[in-house]
């Protein structure tokens, strides 16, 4: 029982650490991918056609938007009371956590839904979405910009797994919290600074229970929590 505690207690501090981290991020300071910055974009309005390249200058309240082109001058968007939409692609590079994983039957042992502790890294290609919104109101036209981003890849990390007799089929009658290494693919969704997703991904116990681990190698399916490194 007291092993049974410890592993919850490990669990559980990982994933409040991670919690704490992104809500630290998200009071203090707003991350870079997430804020309109100067930089190039592909731009276009509702209605207006196909995506341009443009650069955008922000200056205060005011956002400039300038053909991508070299010494270009600036351009007007086709419609002043329409939403201006920016797009951002980008290699991704994140930390991420697993905090729960659904293990499908396995040698007649039960669907299991894990929490055991663990830290990947996770690379990728993201797009960005940025909208301006403008809404009239009795004083004037009140702006709004939304963020939104979705990102694709691969990641790769270490953790840990309850090692016990039910999980080798009763080939061992140790119980302990065994090394593993952890890969996979995840497609995940981003709304400011959190991003969160659900991933397919396989794990690898490395100690000498690796050959009767009745999970060692076989998919599992979890939700993602990543934030951004770089």
């Amino acid at each position: 029982m007291i092993k049974r505690v410890d592993r919850i207690t490990l669990n559980s501090l990982g994933l409040a650490s991670f919690v704490f981290l992104i809500s630290s991020c998200s009071t203090l300071n707003q991350l870079p991918e997430s804020q309109l910055n100067d930089d190039h974009y592909h731009f276009r309005q509702p209605g207006g056609g196909r995506l341009k390249k443009v650069y955008v200058d922000i200056e205060e309240d005011s956002v400039t938007i300038i053909h991508g082109e070299e010494n270009a001058a600036s351009i007007k968007p086709i419609r002043s009371d329409a939403d201006e939409i920016f797009l951002k692609p980008s290699f991704d590079i994140d930390v991420m956590i697993v905090p729960f994983k659904f293990r499908p039957t396995s040698l007649g042992f039960p669907r299991q839904l894990t929490a055991e502790f663990n830290g990947n890294i996770f690379f990728g290609y993201r797009v960005d979405r940025f909208r301006i919104h403008r809404t009239k109101t009795p004083t004037g036209v009140l702006k709004q910009t939304r963020h939104r981003a979705m990102t694709a890849g691969v990641f790769g990390g270490l953790g840990a797994a309850s090692i016990t007799p039910w999980t080798t089929n009763q080939r061992t009658t140790d119980e302990y919290s065994g090394f593993i290494l952890s890969r996979g693919v995840a497609l995940m969704f981003g709304v400011n600074n959190l991003t969160v997703g659900i991933g397919i991904g396989w794990d690898a116990l490395t100690d000498r229970d690796k050959d009767i681990w009745i999970y060692q190698n076989k998919a599992w399916y979890g939700l993602t929590l990543s934030l951004n490194i770089n």
